[in-house]
């Protein structure tokens, strides 16, 4: 009877280590398979935390769901910091703005269409490449070219990948919710 508290902690170490591992997956996807010749990669990592945030939000628990992509953009940042020339920290407190700018437009607001998950990509890819750029380039950037050869280019390749991401975590998240309620 007292042994079941152990069981939990390992349980939920495992699910954790499953976690980390998946992410640091993606990221070894992101960061090598997925340049396109163009010379950036897509941003899987972004598409999918912003996917996380907005379908836990529409959750019985999103304080829960929340925390959980929370944890997926440090571990998602974190690797890609030690894949990317960027210093560390770059890409996962990159990942922590564009989620606290999704958390707070999108708290409030009932998540049905696809509309919102078009803003909310847009308003992260912007808050992402952003924070990138400020945190690891040096002071005088020029941001009209920047933003037409860096952001622009990430914005549309987010756009696409999130109606399909968003489309299929939903679906999964109500799966496994209407499962374990019946």
């Amino acid at each position: 009877m007292g042994d079941s508290q152990p069981r939990r902690l390992e349980e939920w170490l495992a699910r954790e280590l499953g976690r980390v591992l998946a992410l640091v997956a993606l990221a070894l996807v992101q960061a090598t398979l997925l340049h396109i010749p163009l010379g950036f990669s897509l941003p899987l990592l972004l598409v999918l935390v912003v996917s996380r945030v907005l379908v836990g939000l529409a959750t019985p628990f999103p304080d829960r769901e929340v925390g959980y992509a929370l944890r997926w953009a440090i571990y998602g940042g974190l690797t890609l910091d030690l894949l990317a020339t960027t210093p560390l920290g770059v890409h996962a407190l990159a990942l922590l703005l564009a989620i606290l700018v999704v958390i707070t437009t999108t708290r409030r607001l009932r998540i049905q269409g696809i509309l919102i998950p078009i803003l909310a990509i847009l308003l992260a890819a912007l808050a992402y490449e952003g924070s990138v750029a400020l945190l690891s380039h040096p002071a005088p950037l020029e941001w009209a070219s920047y933003s037409r050869f860096v952001i622009l280019p990430a914005l549309l390749m987010a756009l696409i990948l999130m109606l399909p991401v968003y489309v299929t975590m939903r679906w999964f998240f109500e799966a496994w919710y209407s499962g374990r309620e019946g």
